[in-house]
């Protein structure tokens, strides 16, 4: 949860009195809400809401000068908005929330995205980056080959954003078609009591137009969530190993299940691919042609990072692709790999992304390309593609 959500859920007794105010959207916080002053100037964040737009805002929590709101009227709103696709959109206990920015254009979505791209850059660029246009998504809708569903029994959709509120979900216009259908079929199964939570208050129904059919209460392995997308950063990475010495030794960081450990491997004589989740290693290690080393380790461990990376030397390319948290145990590789000369690092979160590259900075590398690449349309998410190089 971003730190000023944290802040303005804790005394929340204190709001109840507060009167709605007007304010002015002047920015967009990293989840997609509305960043508004208050007239007495404290800060409030709001979903629903654009930059530059004008609304009467409701107060529902707050914690010093830090404040969420709701929107009661836009007073000024975008010329732009439009009508969100999805029934089930919206900001409230009753909405899915699953995708906060439906309400404008794909093309101002993604502009939104880049412009948050380039203020990240200021801090990273040496004047020497090159920055490459946005890689939009074929299909704003109908892209998610992977979903999780809650189903309490009588059910079955997704969790209201920031509640425990279970949305009850007829159509998900941003699911595959497979998965669609999967849907539509799951529901006619409604109600069922065999899906009431026993130890939760729900139980969980993956869909995965890559399996046979759904699966309860049961964990898949982690796979990028847009086929097509995905399919573009598979080739963006073959072109960045392209002019790289075949026999320069690579290790792969977060490898999952082999999505770039193929690619790796097609131009590569020696990969060493590491994954921490048991499930993914055992597929990697399934169909990992045989110049892939696979190895289990905890990357967020630093008495296990730092014991394993003392025994890898002469590595020259180092490529990850972490979760959120970015790579949290950095200082082992910045300080174990010398020989290392260029560092590829797919991002999923931009302000973990900028603290990792300024410590690869800090140890005398440039980075020398980005590329931005949509992979969830309607949401703030921006995948950030990269090279550094040892100057």
């Amino acid at each position: 949860m971003p730190r000023h959500r944290r802040a303005a859920k804790q005394g929340n007794a204190s709001f109840k009195h507060e009167s709605a105010f007007e304010g002015k959207v002047r920015d967009l916080t990293s989840d997609g809400r509305g960043v508004v002053s208050h007239p007495d100037g404290r800060t409030f964040f709001v979903p629903g809401v654009w930059i530059d737009e004008v609304a009467e805002i409701r107060v529902v929590g707050r914690q010093g000068k830090v404040g969420l709101g709701q929107v009661i009227t836009l007073t000024k709103a975008d010329l732009q908005r439009r009508e969100a696709p999805c029934e089930h959109h919206g900001y409230s206990a009753d909405h899915c929330g699953g995708c906060p920015w439906m309400f404008m254009p794909y093309q101002v979505q993604s502009a939104a995205k880049l412009r948050r791209l380039k203020s990240t850059l200021e801090d990273l660029d040496d004047g020497t980056t090159q920055l490459d246009g946005l890689l939009a998504a074929p299909k704003e809708l109908g892209y998610r080959n992977r979903a999780q569903l809650k189903t309490d029994g009588s059910k079955l959709g997704y969790v209201a954003a920031g509640t425990r509120t279970l949305v009850d979900v007829t159509a998900c216009p941003i699911l595959s078609a497979r998965n669609g259908e999967s849907l539509a079929s799951l529901r006619k199964a409604l109600p069922n009591p065999n899906w009431r939570g026993r130890k939760q208050d729900w139980q969980t129904i993956d869909l995965d137009d890559n399996l046979e059919g759904p699966s309860l209460n049961k964990r898949l392995p982690f796979r990028q969530g847009n086929t097509q997308q995905n399919a573009v950063m598979r080739e963006w990475l073959a072109q960045a190993i392209a002019s790289m010495p075949p026999d320069a030794p690579v290790l792969e960081l977060f490898a999952g299940s082999g999505n770039f450990t193929e690619v790796l491997a097609s131009h590569f004589k020696t990969v060493v691919a590491v994954e921490g989740d048991q499930q993914a290693l055992q597929q990697l290690s399934d169909v990992a042609p045989e110049r892939v080393q696979a190895h289990a380790l905890n990357l967020f461990s630093v008495p296990a990072v730092e014991a394993w990376v003392n025994e890898k030397q002469g590595i020259r390319v180092l490529v990850l692709d972490p979760p959120r948290e970015g790579l949290k145990v950095r200082t082992p590789f910045l300080k174990e790999l010398a020989e290392l000369e260029t560092v590829i690092y797919v991002a999923c979160d931009l302000a973990t992304w900028a603290r990792d590259c300024k410590d690869f900075l800090a140890q005398g590398f440039r980075l020398a390309q980005v590329t931005p690449l949509d992979l969830f349309p309607q949401t703030p998410h921006l995948e950030v593609l990269s090279v550094l190089t040892r100057v």
